[in-house]
């Protein structure tokens, strides 16, 4: 299957079928598969654990207690596979359920193949970038703090948020303005 895109004014490339691509709602990003299986290996299986914890809602911790999560959830996760309707309905709880119960599949597989790393997966793993324009203008610059505010240089265990970033200094700002007695920052 092969989506053909369309190109916009800044280069951004967008599938052109309507409702089926593999940048559409949580429904049909939880449908495609690859057509071609490949084993995970060590990388592979680390990152459909991060994968599946990230659709679930715990996207703002490390990747180590992203791994922990979905290990931690092991038990609901192969629930969501036995009993998707019946059971405790754990993948309903994600801010992504379909494509959620799809990684359940995959991690539930891996798992009771015994040797997760050697599992064959179609399943795509999203990565997805932090603010790409800013990413853009903090690597053609050389800017280290710009690059640590984006995730492309490391800042750390959790995953940096450029707009926390921001709001931080802006009420930094206020603050002092405050305490110098700026009636409009009070």
């Amino acid at each position: 299957m092969y989506f053909p895109h369309n190109m916009d004014f800044r280069g951004r490339a967008y599938p052109m079928p309507p409702t089926l691509n593999h940048l559409g709602n949580d429904l049909c990003r939880g449908l495609l598969h690859f057509d071609k299986a490949k084993p995970l290996g060590s990388r592979g299986w680390r990152w459909l654990k991060i994968h599946l914890a990230n659709l679930h809602g715990y996207d703002k911790h490390s990747f180590v207690e992203r791994e922990e999560y979905t290990m931690d959830n092991i038990n609901e996760i192969l629930d969501s596979v036995d009993n998707p309707l019946t059971g405790n309905r754990w993948w309903l709880k994600a801010d992504s359920p379909w494509q959620c119960l799809a990684a359940c599949y995959e991690v539930a597989a891996a798992f009771r193949s015994g040797k997760p790393e050697d599992f064959k997966s179609q399943l795509p793993i999203h990565q997805d970038g932090t603010c790409n324009g800013l990413q853009h203008y903090a690597a053609l610059g050389g800017d280290l703090a710009g690059a640590r505010a984006v995730n492309l240089a490391n800042s750390g265990d959790r995953p940096a948020d450029v707009y926390t970033g921001v709001a931080d200094l802006v009420n930094k700002q206020i603050d002092e303005a405050a305490a110098n007695g700026d009636e409009m920052a009070k």
